[in-house]
Formats: C-alpha cells, sequence, structure tokens
C-alpha cells in the first residue's frame, strides 16, 4: 500500500489528428470522451452577411411595384397587389425595420401572384418578376425561398 503512493502510473497520453482536411467559413472542435479531456478549438468564424440592405430591398419592390402598374390586370387585382406592397416598402425604407411585418405583406404579395399565374397571361409574367424579387429578398428577411411558395 505505501508502495503504491510513490509509484502512481502515468495517465496514457492520447491524441487524435486529421490531415489533409480544409473546412472554409466554419469552427473546427475535436475531442474524445476519456479520462481526462482537454479540448482546443482552432478557426475563423465569419458571419453570413445578409447581401441586401434596406434601400436594396425598396428599390427591388419598387421595381415590383412598377411591374404591377404595368399589367393589363383588372384594377381591382392591381390595387390589391399594391395594398400589400406598399407597407412592406414602406416599413423596409426604416432604420430598423420590422422584418416580420415585411414577411407577411410580401407572402400576401406571393399568394396572389400565384393565384394569378394559373388564370391569366399578364399574371404568368408578373408571376416570373415576382419571383426573382422573392429569392433576392428572401435572405434579408431571413426566410427561405419556399416561404414565398416558390
Amino acid at each position: 500500500m505505501f508502495w503504491k503512493k510513490f509509484f502512481k502510473p502515468e495517465k496514457p497520453s492520447q491524441s487524435q489528428s486529421v490531415s489533409n482536411f480544409s473546412q472554409t467559413g466554419s469552427m473546427m472542435q475535436l475531442g474524445q470522451a476519456g479520462r481526462d479531456l482537454q479540448q482546443s478549438q482552432t478557426g475563423e468564424l465569419q458571419t453570413q452577411q445578409q447581401g441586401l440592405t434596406g434601400t436594396e430591398v425598396v428599390t427591388l419592390l419598387e421595381q415590383l411595384e412598377a411591374a404591377v402598374k404595368g399589367t393589363s390586370l383588372d384594377p381591382t387585382v392591381q390595387e390589391e397587389l399594391l395594398d400589400y406592397l406598399r407597407p412592406a416598402k414602406r416599413e423596409a425604407a426604416k432604420e430598423t425595420p420590422n422584418k416580420g411585418l415585411v414577411e407577411k405583406n410580401l407572402k400576401q404579395v406571393s399568394a396572389t401572384l400565384n393565384t394569378l399565374k394559373e388564370t391569366t397571361e399578364a399574371g404568368k409574367s408578373l408571376w416570373q418578376t415576382g419571383t426573382e424579387i422573392f429569392k433576392a429578398v428572401a435572405p434579408w428577411l431571413g426566410v427561405a425561398v419556399a416561404f414565398f411558395g416558390l
């Protein structure tokens, strides 16, 4: 018993390495559960930019608004689309926009355009324009493109 106190067995050392490995834009952490675990974490954390600014979103929504006004759609339908587009554009122009409000309004625009593409030729053309704009705006809103029914 006395002898065991003086000659403690050494802790086994373990290592883990990864070679020929490339990882971009994220963190990497390795570890192995065991008796004593020491971990080190290396890498660069890069935040993904949302791409568009509020001003650019407003410009895109203005393009969609102009496209709606330039179609041969029934004036009632045009006005319905504009009733949702205008508040979305106004909110996007704010310094700290409520993106949830923009989402809700653009979702309504998308639903209306989706119905129109099935019923009118002008609706098909407008849907194509809307699709491109929704694809560009979705990351700014923090939603998937599928949110707009694309």
